[in-house]
């Protein structure tokens, strides 16, 4: 694949309001926070999922693969903060061309949305803790991601629906980083399932939210460690609350990839370490809630 920092879409050029020094220091700032370790870890776990659980899957469910099986788009630090610099340009003209001109080149919408949109989005936020940006590039910044994802989606109506497949994907209690919603969303849309998205709220709005109509699965998302007991709390409060009495709960986020050990202090039954990870978890607690209800029927006495 080519370089996308290349002269050919001119990312690295900047905006008329930015300095040659600030610009400079966003991408200083991206290579110090990739994080080798981390991503050795998320390229383990990728190849694992490629190799082991994608196969198995696709299987048990053709409506997974192959088509929604595709190579990964790599990006490296350098080309997520020139798409970076775009989102803060004066205008999203020229973030607009760069993203039309990927897809125009044959790379699917779903990883540009994983692999340049998310990096994006989350590198905003770091800049903004670290007095890179202002509030107002920040929010700038993220919504024009969110418009992309929105004017680029992917079209539902064709996947098969199952009437089960119903998911209720939100930030955890108190959660501001959103983004990665709006990205999951997408792939479970496209692999055939019905999303509502809700607003980080209090564990009781949540569990009000799963008692008032069926979900399959709940996805809950958090950034921030400090807010881990409120987490738990909401996922007690939706087991409890549920009108699924077997919902499946799963967990995303950079604090569960850092500490793999939260995701049973939090009571979920699972955590997706990206959105088509995510897409597989969803589908397999579905499918353990539906072998778990035949198993009990199968042990009952004839005639109840």
């Amino acid at each position: 694949m080519q370089n996308l920092a290349s002269s050919d879409y001119q990312w690295g050029d900047s905006s008329p309001h930015e300095t040659e020094r600030a610009a400079e220091a966003r991408q200083l700032y991206a290579r110090k926070r990739a994080a080798e370790a981390a991503r050795e870890r998320c390229l383990a776990l990728g190849q694992v999922i490629q190799t082991e659980i994608i196969p198995q899957l696709v299987l048990l469910h053709p409506r997974l693969g192959p088509e929604e099986i595709k190579p990964t788009f790599k990006t490296d630090a350098e080309q997520v903060a020139a798409f970076t610099d775009l989102a803060l340009a004066p205008d999203d003209a020229a973030m607009i061309a760069a993203f039309s001109a990927l897809v125009a080149d044959g790379h699917p919408v779903e990883r540009l949305f994983l692999d340049l949109l998310a990096p994006s989005a989350a590198l905003l936020g770091r800049m903004w803790d670290e007095d890179l940006c202002d509030f107002i590039e920040v929010t700038t910044g993220v919504a024009r991601l969110q418009c992309l994802v929105a004017q680029f989606r992917v079209d539902s109506a064709t996947v098969q629906l199952d009437e089960k497949r119903r998911l209720l994907l939100m930030g955890a209690p108190g959660e501001q980083h959103t983004f990665g919603i709006r990205v999951v969303e997408q792939f479970l849309r496209r692999a055939g399932w019905v999303v509502s998205i809700g607003l980080s709220s209090s564990p009781e709005e949540i569990a009000a939210l799963v008692a008032s109509e069926w979900f399959g699965v709940v996805g809950l998302t958090l950034s921030n460690e400090t807010r881990v007991d409120q987490l738990a709390l909401a996922i007690r409060s939706v087991r409890e609350a549920s009108y699924n009495r077997s919902i499946g709960v799963m967990v995303g986020g950079p604090v569960f990839l850092e500490k793999p050990q939260l995701v049973r202090k939090v009571g979920a039954d699972a955590s997706a370490v990206d959105a088509p990870t995510a897409v597989l978890l969803a589908q397999r607690l579905l499918d353990l809630a539906a072998d778990s209800a035949k198993m009990v029927s199968s042990n009952l006495p004839s005639g109840l």
